[in-house]
């Protein structure tokens, strides 16, 4: 296929490698941003949901099981998305 030199934002079937595997780093960085982020905001939520039960039932425990549930939800997550890359960085 070639490229019409009248649309310079056509893109060609002959992308070097290069640009393709620095496009796959860069959206592969943003990815793992998102999780980085992610991890901190559910153990917070976790904590202030389990805060929010031990005012309701009267409990002093549950603020640290939310927080142990959020850090350990974030943890799947990473895990998660890790092993799905390295699954496809293997084919």
């Amino acid at each position: 296929m070639q490229a019409d030199p009248s649309k310079p934002d056509q893109e060609t079937d002959s992308e070097p490698s290069a640009q393709q595997g620095e496009r796959k780093a860069w959206r592969q960085f943003a990815e793992y941003s998102g999780l980085a982020m992610a991890m901190p905001i559910a153990a917070v939520l976790g904590y202030f949901l389990g805060e929010w039960l031990d005012e309701k039932l009267g409990t002093q425990f549950l603020g640290i099981v939310g927080l142990v549930l959020g850090i350990a939800s974030g943890f799947v997550q990473l895990v998660t998305k890790a092993l799905r890359d390295a699954k496809s960085s293997e084919s």
